[in-house]
């Protein structure tokens, strides 16, 4: 899989995902300004021990973060959506594809996937990335890490190490690379959409010496009807 690939889809045409630690009831408990400040959100992702309920909450949170900045209402949570998301990515990873289309033959399209947790909304959106788990320079080359999940910038001067990142940065900095973009932009922005859910799966990537990559997943919807 390449370092950094964001795309999206939208159609006009009208694993179960439970983390360690956060659950899908603690939705109705945050806004996004309050989520930012939990301490388990700023604590470093422990790639041996991922709460990805966490990381799909954190990735749902700094959406709405970026649509409150643009005078936008929040996106509403839905289970079913991280669901199909969550899915989705961990399909990529286990059958090693990326795209919106899927390899598996019940799942090909977007709104198949949402037909499959029983959903059939209006209308229906997708951004997907595959995104460095650490606060890694793309391009920049490293090293085989020194020890398990330590990497580091091959520099002939010095050795200097790609930084981790939190719960919190690491959503941020995706949901940076996907409004950068202005088909993932106009996803995430789009007063059409009422609903959303997110979900990840971590892989090696090979050619950096296995440093964690995630597959990114998020789905929009009008409705949950």
């Amino acid at each position: 899989m390449k370092p950094l690939i964001p795309i999206c889809l939208t159609f006009l045409i009208l694993q179960e995902v439970l983390g360690q630690n956060w659950s899908s009831q603690n939705y109705q408990n945050h806004t996004w300004e309050d989520f930012f400040h939990q301490n388990q959100v700023l604590q470093y992702i422990n790639y041996r021990d991922i709460d990805y309920g966490l990381l799909h909450a954190a990735l749902f949170y700094a959406t709405n973060e970026q649509r409150s900045k643009h005078g936008l209402s929040p996106l509403k949570y839905s289970f079913r959506i991280e669901q199909l998301a969550a899915s989705h990515a961990s399909d990529m990873v286990t059958y090693n594809f990326y795209g919106h289309f899927s390899t598996i033959r019940n799942k090909r399209l977007l709104r198949d996937r949402f037909q499959i947790v029983g959903l059939n909304p209006s209308q229906i959106a997708e951004n997907i990335s595959s995104t460095a788990g650490l606060d890694y320079d793309y391009g920049r080359p490293v090293g085989p890490p020194l020890s398990p999940g330590d990497f580091y910038y091959r520099n002939s001067s010095q050795t200097e190490p790609v930084q981790r990142h939190t719960y919190a940065s690491y959503a941020r900095e995706v949901v940076k690379l996907w409004m950068d973009s202005p088909g993932h932009r106009a996803n995430i922005l789009s007063p059409t959409f009422h609903y959303m859910g997110a979900g990840c799966a971590v892989y090696p990537e090979k050619n950096l010496f296995n440093m964690p990559y995630f597959i990114n997943v998020q789905c929009f919807s009008t409705d949950v009807n």
